[in-house]
């Protein structure tokens, strides 16, 4: 069984290459790819959010994890709003 730091990894990975997606999406004017990334990408951050709230981290790690959250929240509103 997997533990809750692996989770937590596996998901800032799969974030940041959601993230690229959407960028390449943008780019080739895909707008059911960036939709659809979209949605991913929030579900994913959701869900972070969900696991580092209730994994017993430390007070340097969960600091790090709501950083990236806020950081990856803020660069998904930009990337939703059209251009």
């Amino acid at each position: 069984m997997r533990n809750v730091h692996e989770d937590i990894t596996s998901l800032e990975k799969e974030i940041l290459q959601t993230e690229d997606k959407i960028i390449e999406y943008l780019s080739a004017g895909y707008q059911r790819g960036i939709e659809t990334s979209l949605h991913r990408l929030d579900s994913d951050l959701k869900y972070l959010s969900i696991l580092a709230n209730g994994a017993p981290l430390d007070k340097t790690e969960d600091r790090k994890i709501m950083d990236f959250l806020r950081i990856h929240y803020d660069y998904m509103r930009k990337l939703s709003v059209p251009v």
